[in-house]
């Protein structure tokens, strides 16, 4: 199951249909395209490198099952997240005792600046972010994983976690200042803390990259930030963090469990098609 070329959503929802109809290079290329996601959120929410490896085989074979069931009145995404979250939620309540997987795995991105120094730094906030990922709570590192990691819209993370818009927002704000706390020793210097009369600019930044933070207010925050070397570190690191996440989505299937994934896929479409 070899990472297919960056697939359009045009093009994908062509292959997807061809899939329905039966044709299994089309399945196996649906497939390919969505197991890298589905392993990065099986590993950060099972915390365990064999747990996520049956959530990846389990949630394809679903996939594979249940693909003509798929209407599209959802995107892709957010059904394939749901079918994953299921799975990650049977295999956390049979395993909540096993040891989780090594950060070295976690935190594996591929650096973007081809610098020692900045490979260093890169790997050490790569870690750090695992490290703060793992320390959430479940509701605020799946609506992370969804709207920051994968890059889900607000209504297809709300989708997958069956709220509201409005509420997959406010829980991703919440969630959101907990990770730039948790990132806090990396990212802020302890001299630059805001003191307690400064509006609360890390959750006014959160709005804004929703689009709901109205102008007058956006005005008046970017202002402060002018004025007000604290709050602009902390949003600084709310930045970073935010870019550390996105980095994550570079992460792919080792190839070991690439094979062995195709082998058991194949092995049900054999079964299903004889």
């Amino acid at each position: 199951m070899p990472t297919p070329p960056s697939i359009s959503a045009d093009d994908l929802g062509d292959v997807v249909a061809r899939a329905k109809d039966g044709d299994r290079k089309a399945l196996e290329t649906v497939l390919a395209s969505v197991a890298p996601a589905i392993h990065r959120f099986g590993m950060r929410m099972c915390k365990n490198v064999h747990d996520a490896e049956d959530v990846l085989q389990d949630t394809l074979l679903n996939v594979a099952m249940h693909l003509g069931d798929f209407e599209g009145r959802a995107s892709l995404s957010s059904w394939v997240f749901a079918l994953t979250r299921s799975a990650c939620a049977r295999k956390r309540r049979g395993l909540k005792n096993q040891p989780p997987a090594g950060d070295a795995h976690l935190a594996a991105t591929r650096d973007l600046a081809p610098s020692p120094e900045a490979r260093v730094a890169g790997q050490e906030l790569a870690t750090s972010l695992s490290a703060a990922l793992d320390g959430l709570s479940e509701d605020s590192r799946e609506v992370i994983l969804l709207r920051d990691v994968e890059g889900l819209s607000a209504p297809e993370a709300a989708r997958v976690l069956g709220i509201s818009v409005d509420a997959l927002k406010s829980r991703l704000h919440r969630a959101r200042e907990a990770l730039r706390v948790a990132l806090r020793p990396v990212l802020e210097s302890e001299l630059d803390r805001a003191p307690a009369s400064c509006p609360d600019v890390v959750a006014l930044w959160s709005k804004k990259l929703e689009g709901d933070l109205r102008q007058g207010d956006c005005s008046a925050m970017e202002q402060h930030l002018t004025n007000c070397r604290a709050c602009a570190g902390a949003c600084d690191a709310l930045k970073q963090a935010l870019l550390a996440c996105q980095r994550i989505r570079t992460e792919e299937v080792p190839p070991a469990i690439q094979a062995r994934v195709k082998s058991a896929v194949r092995a049900w479409a054999t079964q299903n098609t004889s």
